[in-house]
């Protein structure tokens, strides 16, 4: 099936959903294997920087300091580091972006790629011996997969700030004002208030989330070439951690995963 490709090395790494060509699962050994740890960003371009800074300011403005300052600092630097591989697949020259490798030389591998020129552009690498997965970054769960963990993640952000707002706020005006504050109106003011940060932090993540929709439909494709089920809901963080075991290195799960 046709999946999105990426800007090769020299430019920031990009999901381009314009060019669809055909992708092969090609199967072989491992020879000629060179690995270079190299800084990417891998999720914003200049414009989203850019948007994120403005929202950044509206944010300072309307008196949400927190969140002003999550946004700019997010708006200056999201470059990351990744593995950039190149290695000869039973005589195909291959060239794949992944978080992090633990392949070696003479590994047999399965690995996702479209022909891109006189080489092979990977997206998707499994070992067969002990099904090691590593992917493109931000390339690890389908897309039902992916609002799960979104709202998760939201939920466990933006909760405990709600609720630690409202408490401190409710002792700032007993410790100021006594008993004779009005409580009604005080802790509607203040439910309102977590209400409307945490639909700014809601409005941040839908963003994000929809940035990252590219990658989602990256990795249900890579999913499908690897032949796997029910590639909307396979979520390999997830997956992976649940049969991880005591003294495993602590990126299983995280950088590279197990299916």
């Amino acid at each position: 099936m046709p999946l999105v490709s990426a800007v090769g090395e020299g430019s920031r790494m990009t999901i381009d959903e314009r060019s669809q060509s055909r992708t092969q699962l090609l199967r072989g050994f491992i020879s000629n294997y060179r690995k270079t740890r190299r800084s990417q960003d891998f999720f914003f371009t200049d414009a989203d920087r850019a948007r994120m800074g403005a929202t950044a300011i509206a944010a300072g403005l309307a008196g949400l300091g927190g969140i002003a300052v999550g946004l700019s600092g997010m708006a200056m630097d999201t470059t990351e580091e990744a593995d950039l591989l190149e290695f000869d697949l039973d005589g195909k020259p291959v060239k794949a972006w992944v978080w992090s490798s633990v392949f070696k030389e003479g590994d047999e591998v399965e690995v996702v790629a479209e022909r891109s020129g006189d080489r092979w552009q990977g997206y998707g690498i499994r070992r067969i011996t002990d099904r090691i997965v590593a992917l493109h970054p931000h390339c690890s769960r389908g897309r039902r997969a992916h609002y799960r963990a979104v709202f998760s993640l939201w939920a466990k952000v933006v909760v405990p700030v709600v609720v630690a707002f409202i408490l401190c706020g409710l002792g700032y005006a007993y410790f100021r004002y006594g008993s004779d504050v009005n409580w009604r109106g005080v802790s509607t003011e203040l439910v309102l208030a977590g209400i409307a940060g945490g639909g700014l932090y809601g409005l941040v993540a839908f963003r994000i989330s929809s940035k990252m929709m590219g990658f989602v439909r990256l990795a249900e494709g890579i999913f499908q070439e690897f032949g796997w089920k029910d590639v909307k809901n396979i979520d390999l963080p997830a997956i992976t951690k649940k049969s991880k075991q005591p003294g495993a290195p602590g990126a299983l799960g995280v950088l590279y995963f197990r299916y």
